[in-house]
């Protein structure tokens, strides 16, 4: 009976440490919320056992001790509790849990000074042990069965199979008779929550990650339909590319004509991703409606309105993000362009020299967001002209910031290259200026992007 006991406990041990040594590697490649939990909930049982083993080793037949090292699975109870929770959205009765484990092991210390019976000693103990799952498991069976899969349903009946085994300990403890049954029977419940609880983590973070890639579709698909679909202004030629860094990014371009007034916007919010996304789907608003409710305006005066509002919207989502940008205005049908803003260097290219011209965007205080207490004085112009042949080239420091193969330690694409692209391209198309920049940078970065990518050509159409 002995060794049968010593096999089964070498087991039980061997099939915790292993789901211990999964959920840890699971957990650290994923990072996921729910993977820490089952980490926790093996971690937890882990420890209670090896408790369970020095206390009964030490001290065989001291009941209260025994106990002690018992209720070190409460812990574990809990973990398995805030695993359903996160699992099926239900309440842990943390405060409660803690207050009947509290007085559980005062009633259990009273009845060993009483000398009472070990199942009188244990029965407070064990009750306090299985409170939280007990209630956990209840609240998931009562509001949740119909809708789980069949994982889910095997999972939640494990669980109460753990309630009723820890329930047994006061009962069956003291009896030798009984000790190779409750082992075996640990060890088949251990063996029932390896399978089906991770089974069901791996259905929810499928679930969610197809719900949140759907997600990341839609704002995709809406961010690229802002763009817009076919940007022109009158007298000249356009080309613009976006290139998210993920399924959606914080650059942002526009081009309308409003009057006599033509518009070329570029901006890049902070960061990338979705929340980049949302802020540039919000500034992108902005302009949008100052530029249609109030024509005529100037470029200083667009900005200053603009981070009045955005930096408004900004303060009431808690979002620490800002956005450069730079608003060309031409007036009429000329060739010359008001600018401001607080951006990258825009690039013009000069058919009279064969130069290119770096343009410097700081007329702005701060960028877009940032800061809203300069007052409109303090938002700058500048401006310059353009002759046929010229070549206008803006662009977000996804360009000139791009790393070799993936990696800054090994450089950046740097704004000598993008010059000397625009000069041994600048009689070619659009069309193939833009593809021309997008190989260079595709060759130069190995495929790899960390930051989006955007930006715009413009050149005046011949007369």
């Amino acid at each position: 009976m002995e060794q049968t006991v010593a096999n089964l406990l070498g087991l039980y041990a061997g099939l915790v440490a292993l789901n211990v040594l999964i959920s840890g590697v699971m957990w650290w490649s994923s990072r996921a919320p729910l993977q820490r939990d089952l980490l926790v909930v093996w971690s937890a049982m882990g420890g209670a056992f090896a408790v369970q083993g020095v206390t009964g080793g030490l001290f065989p037949t001291h009941s209260l001790i025994i106990v002690l090292g018992f209720s070190s699975l409460w812990f574990a109870q809990l973990a398995f509790s805030r695993l359903l929770s996160d699992l099926f959205q239900v309440a842990v009765p943390y405060r409660v849990s803690a207050a009947m484990m509290v007085g559980a092991l005062g009633l259990s210390a009273v009845a060993w000074a009483a000398g009472s019976h070990f199942t009188i000693v244990a029965l407070p103990a064990a009750i306090g042990v299985a409170f939280p799952l007990v209630v956990t498991t209840w609240r998931v069976l009562a509001g949740h069965w119909r809708t789980q899969t069949l994982s889910g349903r095997a999972l939640t009946l494990s669980c109460a199979a753990i309630c009723l085994h820890v329930l047994d300990f006061p009962f069956l403890r003291h009896l030798d008779e009984f000790a190779a049954m409750g082992f075996t029977i640990a060890i088949l419940v251990v063996f029932a929550l390896s399978i089906f609880a991770p089974a069901v983590v791996l259905e929810v973070l499928v679930a969610s990650q197809a719900r949140v890639s759907a997600e990341m579709e839609v704002a995709h698909r809406i961010q690229m339909k802002v763009l817009p679909p076919k940007p022109a202004i009158p007298g000249f030629e356009l080309a613009c590319h976006m290139k998210p860094a993920e399924e959606v990014g914080g650059d942002y371009y526009d081009v309308y004509t409003l009057g006599d007034q033509s518009w070329i916007l570029l901006g890049d919010v902070t960061g990338h991703g979705l929340s980049s996304g949302l802020v540039m789907l919000m500034a992108q608003s902005i302009l949008a409606s100052i530029l249609h409710t109030r024509q005529g305006i100037s470029p200083a005066e667009l900005n200053f309105l603009a981070n009045q509002v955005l930096h408004q919207n900004l303060a009431r989502l808690g979002e620490l993000r800002s956005m450069t940008i730079v608003a060309l205005c031409r007036t009429g049908d000329g060739h010359r362009f008001r600018y401001s803003g607080n951006h990258e260097h825009l690039f013009v290219y000069r058919a009279a020299t064969g130069s290119v011209e770096e343009v410097q965007v700081d007329q702005l205080p701060h960028d877009l967001g940032f800061l809203n207490e300069f007052p409109q004085s303090d938002y700058d112009e500048g401006c310059f002209e353009v002759e046929p042949g010229d070549l206008i080239f803006l662009a977000t420091d996804g360009v000139v910031e791009a790393s070799r193969g993936g990696r800054y330690e090994d450089g950046m694409f740097e704004r000598e290259r993008v010059m000397k692209l625009l000069q041994e391209e600048a009689s070619s198309p659009l069309s193939q200026i833009r593809e021309r920049v997008l190989s260079e940078l595709e060759t130069f970065t190995g495929g790899v992007y960390h930051d989006d990518v955007t930006f715009l050509l413009a050149r005046p159409v011949p007369a």
